[in-house]
């Protein structure tokens, strides 16, 4: 378990959206991509480069803020999120029924509506509240994060993971304030010996993916043998480190290569 939200907390945003892809079947009401269709902006034009027909409209929907794409998805709850996130409405979220999709709707409309407050709802608000605050973390934006932010925590999130504690680190960008915890310094650029030595029992390879993100060195993400893990390293760093799209194209697994396409256009239609 705690490696597990090891890779959860560490690897962003993109993991969000990938549930997004890795839950919903094609609709066959979704019919076909129309390119014809698809806007000439660049960030409609990497939309374009999903394979599946539904994630496509999800990613045009957002990026335009346009959620007329959301009604070519059929029906589900993966049409309410695109829809909540096009027209930045939480009651949306608030609509959804199964807590994996609710969370991932807030976690996901509270960073783009830059309104944390929008967790209050989700299924489990301080892993909302901590998403936010690492996202702000790893987009260099540590100045953002506001003591309110992390008070909004309770002192028992994360459990032996301290997100409040880490919360004041991030903030502060200090790790001597993370008192030790190692899932806190994971944050901070560590040797390679961290990898070794660490007490949270994460395998070498997801170690490598953090250690990528916080050297800003994807090279190391070329040493990941686990090709799962070296998806999400490659798709991290484009995403949240460093704008690269010819990381997005190194992806193997269609699922995440789609979910890095989508957060790489959103990101560039927010530029």
């Amino acid at each position: 378990m705690k490696r597990k939200f090891l890779v959860v907390t560490i690897a962003l945003g993109l993991l969000a959206l990938l549930a997004i892809v890795a839950q919903r079947p094609q609709s066959p009401e979704e019919g076909s991509r129309d390119l014809e269709n698809i806007p000439q902006n660049p960030p409609s034009q990497v939309c374009a480069k999903i394979s599946q027909p539904g994630d496509v409209y999800h990613c045009l929907a957002v990026v335009n803020q346009d959620p007329t794409f959301c009604e070519k998805m059929g029906r589900g709850e993966d049409k309410s999120v695109c829809l909540a996130l096009a027209n930045k409405d939480l009651s949306l979220c608030q609509k959804i029924k199964d807590n994996e999709t609710k969370q991932m709707c807030h976690q996901e409309l509270s960073f783009k509506a830059s309104q944390i407050d929008y967790c209050d709802g989700a299924s489990d608000p301080d892993k909302c509240y901590f998403s936010f605050i690492h996202r702000l973390y790893w987009r260099g934006r540590s100045g953002e994060i506001t003591a309110e932010y992390c008070q909004k925590l309770s002192e028992s999130a994360g459990g032996e993971l301290a997100f409040r504690d880490t919360c004041w680190a991030l903030k502060n960008h200090n790790p001597t304030l993370c008192q030790g915890n190692e899932h806190c310094l994971s944050f901070f650029e560590q040797p390679l010996s961290f990898c070794i030595n660490n007490k949270l029992k994460s395998s070498e390879d997801d170690c490598l993916r953090d250690r990528a993100l916080t050297s800003r060195d994807p090279a190391l993400c070329e040493r990941i043998g686990d090709e799962e893990i070296r998806d999400r390293c490659y798709g991290s760093y484009s995403t949240h480190i460093s704008p690269d799209l010819a990381l997005c194209e190194k992806i193997i697994g269609k699922m995440t290569k789609n979910a890095c396409y989508t957060e790489y256009a959103i990101n560039l239609s927010e530029d």
